[in-house]
């Protein structure tokens, strides 16, 4: 059964395909096919001979968030098997990323997930061993790689409650592909009983927590540029609020909030998820009476009560100078953003009810008392309030620090993991 609707997939992937590129074609964003040919290779498996380096260490990847994450377990699993690492990944930007890597061989887009592309990339590459990061489950990818005799292995995998039930529609396909995983390195309990749910023997199954917490840096690059800002500011004596990749229903409430912030001394540093918004924020920012300013701006405002950062790589550095932060995508229905950024700098963190992307680090914060829940009923008092109090402003902050390093050490687990398996078959 899972066999047939594994064909049923590769049959229907023509038809879903051409509407793709149907869309595409009659759509505003037809522009995007200018650069879509030079992706064809990649995408369908068309390289020659030689293009694929081969019996590497195969590691695909989603986007540039998963390259970046597994950094230091690239470099540690190249060091275990000496063997040089090739990356896929879904996206452009995800493949340039990987391409910055030094070791890594060569940064490929994945061919897409039709049985003939990715049974010709695996005899292109002749994988030494496949590792999947996070959710990038695709069915002909690990099938052909199966098929090849390639161990694949899901490191720090996840997988949410809605694409479970998804699965469990195909779920003799899945039964049928993950009997032959070699292991699953998940990143929490819920994704190993999903997994567990869906037919991943019980055996092969291992909690290691999630990588991208081994990548929480306590020394931001930038701090003294940081630093020489706030000086610049004649802000040194004042609590600041840095609030990080905030989206537009979190501005609606820092601006109701930012007059009541001011006149209590508070400074307000805001660094939104979304640049090109720049000039809506602006024109908003302007119809106020507090002195506002951009980041990149080399003159401010006498007596600058609000600073929006209009420039990439900052926030972690303006983290490390906030009296308190609070953590975008929280208020805002996203599932939070990075809520440990903050917390590992010995910062209070602030973040509203919606953590789905980040309930274990949210749920421990709360419980440490490293961080309070907001919204937008509680937002400007809670914020009034913890800045009043200093002392345990401080000893909330020192909780946070402690959280955040608890979840470091995922990277030596799905080491040790890989090592056991490897022990146990050779």
């Amino acid at each position: 059964m899972g066999k047939f609707l594994l064909l049923l997939t590769n049959l229907a992937f023509p038809f879903a395909a051409l509407g793709v590129l149907l869309g595409f074609v009659f759509s505003a964003r037809r522009r995007v096919l200018k650069t879509l040919w030079q992706e064809l290779k990649e995408r369908f498996a068309l390289q020659r001979e030689g293009d694929v380096p081969q019996g590497t260490l195969w590691i695909h990847c989603a986007s540039v968030g998963e390259v970046k994450s597994v950094q230091t377990l690239i470099k540690q699993l190249k060091s275990l098997y000496q063997k040089e690492v090739i990356v896929t990944t879904s996206t452009v930007a995800g493949r340039s990323e990987a391409a910055k890597n030094p070791d890594i061989q060569k940064a490929l887009l994945v061919p897409l997930d039709f049985y003939p592309f990715s049974s010709r990339f695996v005899r292109l590459a002749k994988p030494y061993r496949l590792f999947v990061v996070e959710r990038e489950i695709w069915p002909n990818m690990i099938y052909a790689a199966q098929k090849a005799g390639v161990p694949v292995m899901l490191v720090n995998a996840r997988i949410s409650q809605k694409s479970t039930r998804a699965y469990r529609l195909i779920k003799p396909m899945f039964e049928m592909l993950s009997s032959q995983i070699a292991l699953g390195a998940m990143q929490d309990q819920d994704a190993a009983k999903r997994y567990g749910s869906l037919g991943l023997p019980q055996e092969k199954i291992i909690v290691c927590g999630n990588v991208k917490y081994d990548t929480l840096n306590d020394q931001p690059a930038k701090l003294k540029e940081v630093n020489a800002l706030i000086k610049k500011l004649g802000w040194q004596e004042s609590p600041i609020l840095v609030c990080g990749s905030t989206h537009p229903a979190e501005e609606d409430l820092i601006l109701k909030a930012a007059a009541s912030w001011a006149e209590a001394g508070i400074k307000i540093i805001f660094a939104p998820r979304h640049l090109e918004r720049k000039e809506e924020i602006k024109t908003i920012w302007q119809k106020q009476n507090l002195p506002f300013a951009f980041f990149s701006e080399k003159k401010f405002p006498k007596n600058t009560a609000v600073l929006c950062v209009d420039t990439m790589g900052f926030l972690q550095s303006l983290y490390a100078c906030a009296s308190l932060a609070f953590v975008g995508g929280s208020i805002a229905p996203r599932g939070a953003h990075n809520l440990l950024e903050p917390a590992i700098l010995e910062k209070t963190v602030l973040f509203g009810k919606s953590f789905y992307n980040t309930p274990d680090t949210a749920h421990a914060l709360l419980s440490s008392g490293g961080g309070v829940l907001v919204d937008e009923n509680n937002f400007k008092s809670t914020v009034l309030r913890l800045c009043k109090d200093s002392a345990g402003l401080e000893n909330m902050a020192a909780k946070a620090r402690q959280t955040a390093l608890s979840f470091k050490g995922a990277t030596q687990k799905i080491m040790g993991a890989v090592k056991d398996y490897e022990r146990k078959t050779t």
